[in-house]
C-alpha cells in the first residue's frame, strides 16, 4: 500500500514540474518596426567585437511596459531605450569577446594554480531560434512576457578604426 502511495506522489510531482521553455506571447501592447542587427569590430584588440540589435518602437505610449532583455543567436543582452531624431529604439549589444581575459596560472604543481578562478557555468539558452529571429522580454505590469521577432535584417558590418 505504501508503495502505491509513494508511486502516486512521485507521479504527481513529476507531472507538475516546471517547464524550462519560456512561454511566448503572440502580440505585444506596443508596435515594433523592422528589426535590424549590425556586426561591429573595434579598432583595437581589447575593444572586442559584437552585434548590435536595433528594434524600432513605433508606439508612443509605452506606459506600464518596460523592455528588459533580448535573446539573439545564443546570447542574452539587456535592452536599452534610446531616442534618435525623434524615433524610439530599443537596442541591445551582444559582445563576442570582452577583450580582457583572466590570467591563469598553469603549472605541473597544482598548489601553484590555487589562485585561478573557476569557470562560469552558463545556463542553457531558453529558446530555439533561427539566425534571423530574436526574442525580447518585457515587463507588462508585474508580469514578464516574451515575444518572438522574425525577419531580423542584417546590415553591413561596422568596422571601427
Amino acid at each position: 500500500m505504501k508503495n502505491i502511495l509513494y508511486s502516486a506522489l512521485i507521479m504527481i510531482f513529476s507531472l507538475s514540474s516546471c517547464t524550462p521553455q519560456k512561454k511566448l506571447v503572440a502580440t505585444t501592447p506596443f508596435q515594433i518596426g523592422e528589426t535590424t542587427c549590425q556586426s561591429w569590430v573595434g579598432g583595437r584588440p581589447e575593444s572586442g567585437s559584437g552585434i548590435r540589435l536595433n528594434i524600432p518602437m513605433l508606439s508612443d505610449d509605452m506606459q506600464g511596459v518596460q523592455v528588459q532583455q533580448a535573446y539573439f543567436r545564443g546570447k542574452v543582452a539587456d535592452l536599452k531605450m534610446k531616442t534618435e531624431d525623434g524615433k524610439k529604439f530599443a537596442t541591445a549589444n551582444f559582445q563576442n569577446n570582452p577583450g580582457d581575459k583572466p590570467d591563469l596560472i598553469m603549472d605541473a604543481d597544482a598548489k601553484k594554480e590555487v589562485g585561478n578562478s573557476a569557470p562560469e557555468l552558463k545556463d542553457k539558452f531558453p529558446f530555439e531560434l533561427e539566425p534571423t529571429e530574436c526574442v525580447i522580454s518585457y515587463l507588462d505590469g508585474d508580469t514578464v512576457k516574451y515575444h518572438k521577432l522574425e525577419g531580423v535584417k542584417e546590415l553591413k558590418p561596422l568596422i571601427y578604426k
